[in-house]
């Protein structure tokens, strides 16, 4: 439809207008205007985040909505935000994530332009909440670890994740009988539709300690489910699932209950 954006920007918030007002102020320094920002806020005190947003100073050519969720999970305020969403293509920037440069929706909308792709995916900076170190996400063999159905625990996160708006849809959303890792499962649908595209600049920064950081086990627990229903591993390919599945278990229980312990 005429004036449609190319991106929708959704942002979900809960309860923290600090982080709320850190996303705001990496939007404000988008070099394209070509997005729309909606709100879903399942906060305490609405009338906080709503006067965040009205006072955020983003320029008058970027439509902004605003609504109010019951505070059910993350996922089902990311499937209202993508009810809502008007985009051709939607980003989740949920409060406290940033994008990574002024220049990322720009050089994201040039890869689309120049492509028919329905989605794209690069690297992120994760930092810990903890020890304050960064790290950016080196680049990977999408193919291989497609071939590998997704266990070895390289996959793209959704703050590096921008996706047709019409195939998420199509795809359902996000499913919330995985409470905490329904984007992973969609990523998973998503790539038994098309590959997608990758770039080469990281495009969100975020900072971990969400509830997939705090009950890694169960998020396991959940991957290998979404695999199973999803990708629906036979054979020898059961097995390398059930393999990687369990080698990169021991390595994140290693890291998390061994390593890390020592250095707190």
């Amino acid at each position: 439809m005429s004036g449609t954006k190319l991106f929708s920007i959704v942002t979900v918030v809960k309860d923290d207008p600090e982080g709320f007002t850190t996303s705001l102020n990496s939007l404000k320094e988008q070099t394209t205007h070509n997005f729309e920002l909606v709100v879903i806020d399942s906060s305490k005190d609405p009338a906080v985040i709503n006067r965040r947003l009205k006072e955020s100073g983003l320029h008058k050519e970027i439509p902004k909505q605003y609504q109010w969720c019951s505070p059910d999970g993350i996922y089902p305020a990311m499937n209202q935000g993508l009810n809502n969403a008007t985009g051709r293509f939607i980003y989740f920037l949920n409060a406290g994530d940033q994008l990574h440069a002024p220049d990322v929706l720009k050089k994201v909308a040039h890869k689309l332009e120049n492509r028919n792709s329905t989605w794209v995916f690069g690297p992120v900076e994760i930092t810990d909440q903890v020890s304050k170190n960064s790290i950016t996400t080196p680049q990977w063999d999408y193919q291989k670890e497609k071939k590998n159905f997704f266990a070895r625990g390289l996959f793209p996160p959704h703050q590096g994740t921008i996706t047709s708006t019409q195939l998420l849809r199509d795809l359902g959303g996000f499913d919330t009988q995985y409470s905490i890792s329904a984007d992973y499962a969609l990523f998973l649908k998503l790539s038994q539709i098309t590959d997608p595209e990758e770039v080469d600049f990281p495009i969100a920064n975020f900072v971990t300690g969400g509830v997939s950081t705090h009950k890694w086990r169960e998020s396991f627990r959940q991957f290998h489910e979404a695999r199973t229903e999803i990708l629906k591993p036979q054979g020898l390919g059961a097995m390398y699932e059930q393999f990687w599945t369990r080698w990169h278990l021991t390595k994140v229980w290693t890291y998390r209950e061994l390593i890390a312990r020592v250095h707190r």
